[in-house]
């Protein structure tokens, strides 16, 4: 007996326990909240179906859970590309695992929680366990001889018809195999009458042996005497060649005496390395005539010396708001007696020090400066920053609604992916549908 069921990514469910007590047990609650698909996560782990529209919306795998009275556990576990079977017994720390069976669920599974469907005569299964809900008329709504053989399976009489039925068939296997071996042993007997001149035949193929063997002993002496013919005529060839040069060398005259080349082949490396240099260069001003005159450059000393003053500029504002977070959580100074005169003497002075030193600086950096080069007016440049301010606003606009749109059309998926897997299948023909089939519009009803 089932104790319990346990729901994980299944259809419209994330994760439902139902504790189920002794006899019958009732499920109740208004539409569309998942009664059925426990209904259908019992057929799974009765049947293991192919389709994959049991996965939840944006999980990885669905599994369901049954647990019978001895605490035995059977976990149905399906995935986008196959299904299995885990059977955790008692006290185990490892489940058996099943993968890769076919389509019927292992015996061992089968054994446990026997809910096995019945077997036909007519090679038919009738699933007395789980009832289907577009089905509700049991065995009424198929043919009556659907019905006959599935009570017919309930009796002995099935045994005893199918084991006529298998002693008909292997008598009718028998007679059939009988007629063919003698209408075989007939064609062989047929065939042996065609073999009667055997004897002469015999002897003729001796004579033709031998023969053969006369024959291939002739054929092999045949390259001998072609390698012999032909050795004379090279022989043949040869002399007369040697003749015909004798001949020829006769009237030649000695050859004039050489002279030393060692300062011509000298020239003709240098003319070599020449023509080489030659080359290079031309290549060279190939590639040198399309380049322009360089860039007249400026002296950038005060421009570096500027630079310098902004750094050490900026690394005194560091300075200083990091003494002022330092100092930022410290209490209110006691207040002072007035210090007026004092305090201004002493901003004056400050403010001549610095005064002072930014003069000597000033004095020194401008020793150096040249005069600053000529500024182009920035007017054209000013307008192409405009246009890309404008263009930028322009996008980041569009960049905000195109993330509103985005983010409302996941929204109407998910809610449609809920809806779809809630109903699990269509409310016009009653197949089968999931979300993706619905959304990508593969489950159409033509008029």
């Amino acid at each position: 007996m089932i104790t319990k069921i346990v729901l994980e990514n299944f259809m419209a469910h994330e994760h439902t326990e139902l504790e189920l007590g002794p006899g019958v047990n009732a499920l109740t609650g208004p539409n569309n909240t998942g009664k059925s698909a426990i209904v259908e996560g019992l057929r799974c782990v009765a049947t293991n179906p192919v389709p994959k529209h049991y996965i939840r919306h944006g999980a990885k795998e669905a599994r369901v859970t049954l647990e019978v009275e001895n605490g035995t556990r059977v976990v149905w576990v399906r995935k986008k590309r196959s299904s299995g079977y885990e059977l955790w017994h008692p006290g185990a720390e490892e489940p058996e695992e099943y993968w890769k069976f076919g389509r019927k669920p292992p015996e061992d599974v089968l054994k446990v929680m026997r809910l096995d469907l019945v077997e036909l005569e007519t090679g038919g299964e009738v699933d007395v366990h789980v009832g289907n809900q577009r089905e509700p008329v049991f065995l009424l709504n198929q043919p009556g001889s659907n019905a006959a053989a599935f009570f017919a399976a309930s009796t002995e009489s099935a045994h005893l018809l199918a084991m006529q039925n298998t002693l008909k068939r292997r008598t009718q296997d028998a007679k059939r195999r009988e007629r063919e071996l003698e209408a075989r042993l007939a064609e062989i007997e047929g065939e042996m009458d065609r073999f009667s001149p055997l004897p002469n035949i015999g002897v003729e193929v001796e004579t033709a042996q031998e023969l053969e063997s006369a024959a291939i002993r002739l054929q092999n002496e045949i390259p001998k005497l072609e390698n012999v013919i032909s050795s004379e005529k090279n022989l043949t060839d040869n002399l007369t060649i040697r003749q015909a040069s004798a001949s020829v060398l006769k009237a030649i005259t000695p050859a004039p005496q050489l002279q030393d080349i060692s300062g011509l082949c000298h020239m003709i490396t240098q003319l070599n390395q020449v023509e080489k240099t030659k080359q290079r260069v031309e290549i060279a001003a190939g590639k040198l005539a399309d380049l322009t005159e360089a860039p007249k450059t400026y002296d950038a000393v005060r421009l570096a010396t500027v630079c310098g003053q902004l750094q050490a500029l900026e690394r005194g504002l560091d300075s200083t708001r990091k003494r002022q977070a330092v100092t930022a959580d410290l209490v209110e100074p006691p207040v002072p007696e007035n210090t007026a005169h004092l305090s201004a003497l002493i901003d004056e002075i400050v403010t001549l020090t610095y005064r002072g030193k930014r003069g000597a600086r000033w004095e020194d950096a401008l020793q150096n400066v040249v005069e600053p080069p000529e500024i182009t007016p920035p007017g054209h440049l000013q307008a192409l920053l405009g246009e890309i301010h404008t263009v930028i606003s322009q996008q980041q606009v569009a960049e905000g609604n195109l993330r509103g749109l985005e983010n409302q059309l996941d929204q109407l998926k998910n809610a449609i992916s809920d809806r779809v897997n809630a109903l699990g299948y269509c409310p016009t023909c009653g197949a089968d549908m999931n979300a993706e089939d619905f959304l990508d519009r593969r489950h159409r009803h033509d008029a």
